[in-house]
Formats: C-alpha cells, structure tokens, sequence
C-alpha cells in the first residue's frame, strides 16, 4: 500500500476506499495480490497485470486521465520529471523549439 501511495503522490492522485481518484474522478484500482501487482481502470472490468505499483499507477496516468485536464506549457513540461510525462506530453516535447532569443542567451 505505502508503494501505490507513493506512486499516486507523484501524480497527485488521491486513494479512496474504493479507489484511485484524479480532481474527483476515478482513475481506477491499483493493487497487489498472488504475487502480482495489477490494475483495473474504472471503465474496465479486468484486471491487468503489472511489473511494480510504478508501473500500474502510470498506466492509470497516461490510460485514464480525463482529456479535458489542463494542457501544460512547455516550460512546465520540461520542468517535470520524465517518468512522468505522458506520450500525449513527450509529443508535445518533440515538437518543442526554443525561441530565437532564448538560443541567443544560451551561446553567450
């Protein structure tokens, strides 16, 4: 349990009783039982089985979160640790190109 915690405090999800939830919207269930960690999101009915409560919780960050969720500027994006991006954000990286000025900044 302190494991999915930890993880969700990354994403700055929320653990419920009943599940994981992101501005009061359930994101799913994370959990570890027979010696396997899975997840189910809260649109679907079967578990998937995970590596590590990492790997579950990000699946619930990158396959679950609501598409109406803030967009954040590049700036933020760069500022945010990698693991954590989704492949919506790492898109939006690659397209990134710094401005004139700020390339100027950079060489002197």
């Amino acid at each position: 349990m302190v494991q999915i915690f930890n993880e969700c405090e990354k994403y700055g999800f929320d653990i419920f009783d009943d599940g994981i939830y992101h501005n009061d919207v359930k994101l799913g269930e994370v959990g570890f039982s027979r010696g396997t960690w899975w997840v189910v999101g809260a649109a679907e009915q079967k578990r998937v089985a995970c590596q590590s409560a990492l790997e579950a919780v990000w699946w619930l960050a990158v396959a679950q979160t609501p598409l109406h969720a803030e967009t954040a500027s590049w700036e933020e994006l760069l500022d945010r640790p990698f693991d954590e991006l989704t492949t919506e954000e790492w898109r939006r990286l690659r397209e990134y190109a710094p401005s004139t000025q700020s390339r100027e900044l950079v060489a002197a």
